[in-house]
């Protein structure tokens, strides 16, 4: 067991190399938090519902940029096997809007943006892992 969990390790940690070499920055802002267990995603785009979701995988937000209706909540679910965080805010400096602890595999953190902007976030742990949500 320990074996196999070392092995995962080193190819996640090849994956963070790869994804450190071509990620690009971006931007984030807003309340209402919560973590629970969970499953589920969505791959891209724009949210017309009063609800999306945010798949973290391979070590991405999985979309990195989602375009939503003020009012809407956004849930992140962790389908990694490490732990990360959705902190608002740029890694440089975090803006305190949200910032879930870490989340493991199965469980997700969800926050409701009630006002227009653009929010950026990221993994504190991780630090190529960033995205951004469009509120209009």
């Amino acid at each position: 067991m320990e074996e196999e969990t070392m092995k995962r390790f080193w190819r996640d940690m090849g994956v963070l190399a790869a994804l450190a070499l071509v990620s690009a920055p971006v931007m984030g802002h807003e309340p209402h938090i919560s973590v629970a267990g969970a499953s589920a995603g969505e791959t891209e785009g724009t949210a017309s519902q009063s609800s999306s979701t945010i798949t973290i995988q391979t070590f991405q937000f999985k979309p990195a940029k989602l375009e939503v209706k003020a009012g809407t909540q956004v849930t992140w679910i962790n389908q990694d096997d490490i732990r990360h965080t959705v902190t608002s805010g740029a890694l440089e400096k975090k803006d305190g809007r949200f910032d879930a602890p870490l989340v493991g595999k199965g469980k997700s953190f969800s926050f409701t943006f009630s006002q227009p902007g653009t929010y950026s976030y990221f993994c504190e742990r991780h630090e190529h892992m960033r995205g951004e949500i469009q509120v209009r």
